[in-house]
């Protein structure tokens, strides 16, 4: 049995599908306000990017879908982030299928004969084994036969919650996370991995769970999210940890300052390094991933 396998990682980033920032003035579209994109880099490449470049099996692809308006500074940018990886970026017109447009990309970027999509969302992160995990289960069903005439899911019900404000940890069980895979033969009828709502992809698709203990995935609860709210039980040491080392201090520290007068701090309120990266957004300059 051939087991030809191509994995990628799928990240929606800033395509238009219908979300509310919760910090946000109204105008224009709100995946393209200047603010949200500026503090969502600060989140991706604090916490998203190295977990990506911590997998122990890293022959996999990251495709991060863009609204096709995005400055290609910032694209390059965020591209950038996951030193060591694979990153592509998709640009996707406003009103267009995103899942068609990875499904498109995935067509023309691989002659795999099957190919695995995991969907993960730009400001959480995957364990360490996570992508290992994705390797085993594919290949182990694929050998079995069990892809040939339909998709299979893999679904990562452990995992755990981290708190970017208070620097703790809980232990979250979700059977039907957003952390799942689908494997699939590749053609041009191919599902994709957005399909469907990731609380539906169970029920659609024969589906394996990847069975361990530990947490393989963490939500990233900040203040700029309205949708995140800490789940689970607090453990006093977590499955792995989050971030890059000191962005946690960084951000709780200019979150306690008392908002300035001018409308330009409001950029920063949630990260120090934010106001200087909005300045150089504006004027269509690099930004700076990091200190």
């Amino acid at each position: 049995m051939n087991t030809d396998l191509k994995k990628y990682v799928a990240i929606r980033y800033n395509t238009a599908t219908g979300f509310m920032p919760s910090q946000w003035n109204g105008k224009g579209r709100a995946n393209l306000d200047p603010v949200w994109l500026v503090e969502r880099l600060a989140l991706f490449d604090t916490y998203c990017a190295p977990s990506l470049e911590g997998q122990s099996l890293k022959d996999f692809t990251v495709l991060v879908g863009f609204d096709s308006e995005t400055h290609e500074n910032y694209i390059r940018t965020v591209c950038d982030c996951a030193i060591g990886i694979d990153v592509r970026p998709v640009l996707v017109d406003a009103g267009a299928d995103y899942n068609v447009a990875f499904n498109a990309f995935v067509q023309s970027d691989t002659d795999a004969e099957f190919v695995s999509l995991t969907r993960l969302d730009s400001d959480d992160a995957l364990a360490p084994s996570f992508m290992e995990r994705v390797d085993f289960y594919a290949r182990r069903e694929i050998a079995k036969g069990e892809v040939n005439q339909q998709p299979l899911y893999i679904a990562f019900p452990h995992g755990q919650n981290f708190d970017a404000a208070t620097n703790r940890y809980t232990q979250h069980e979700y059977p039907t996370s957003a952390f799942g895979t689908l494997v699939e033969k590749r053609s041009p009828s191919m599902n994709g991995v957005y399909c469907d709502k990731h609380t539906k992809m169970a029920m659609r698709f024969n589906t394996v769970g990847a069975a361990s203990k530990e947490a393989q995935w963490c939500i990233v609860i900040h203040d700029n999210n309205a949708a995140n709210v800490l789940r689970g039980k607090t453990v006093a040491e977590p499955a792995f940890t989050v971030g890059r080392p000191g962005a946690e201090t960084e951000t709780r520290a200019a979150a306690r300052k008392e908002p300035a007068q001018k409308q330009m701090p409001q950029a920063s309120a949630k990260a120090s390094r934010n106001a200087g990266n909005f300045i150089r957004f504006l004027l269509g300059r690099p930004m700076v991933l990091r200190k």
